[in-house]
C-alpha cells in the first residue's frame, strides 16, 4: 500500500482507537499499571478487547500505533485539564506527526 494512502488511514481511524483503548477495561487496567512513557503496540497482533469494526480495519489495513501514558504537561492541548486524570498518547507507528491524547480517571477501570 502507497505511505499517503497508509497515513490517510491511520489518520482516519486514529480516533476509534483512541475512544475503544479510552473506554476498555482490559487496555485502561493495562495502561495504568505501567511506566511512564512505555509504548504499547497496537496492531493485528495486539488488538484486544475492539468492536467488530475497529479490529477489522486494524486487521485488514495492517494498521499499527502505540499508546502510552504520559505526564500531562506532555498532552499538547491538554495541559490546562484536570492534573487528577492520566493521559495517554496515541501515535501512528511510522506517521510521527499523527498523535492524539485522552484524559482517562484512574478510579474507573
Amino acid at each position: 500500500m502507497k505511505k499517503r494512502i497508509k497515513l490517510k488511514l491511520h489518520k482516519r481511524h486514529l480516533i476509534d482507537v483512541v475512544y475503544e483503548v479510552s473506554v476498555s477495561s482490559f487496555w485502561r487496567e493495562k495502561l495504568f499499571k505501567s511506566e511512564i512513557n512505555k509504548k504499547y503496540t497496537i496492531d493485528r497482533y495486539h488488538i484486544e478487547d475492539y468492536y467488530k469494526e475497529t479490529k477489522n480495519v486494524v486487521i485488514n489495513y495492517n494498521l499499527r500505533y502505540y499508546v502510552s501514558i504520559i505526564p500531562q504537561e506532555e498532552a499538547y492541548g491538554w495541559q490546562d485539564w484536570d492534573s487528577s486524570q492520566v493521559y495517554f498518547k496515541f501515535e501512528a507507528v511510522g506517521f510521527p506527526n499523527i498523535k492524539d491524547f485522552s484524559a482517562n480517571n484512574p478510579k474507573v477501570v
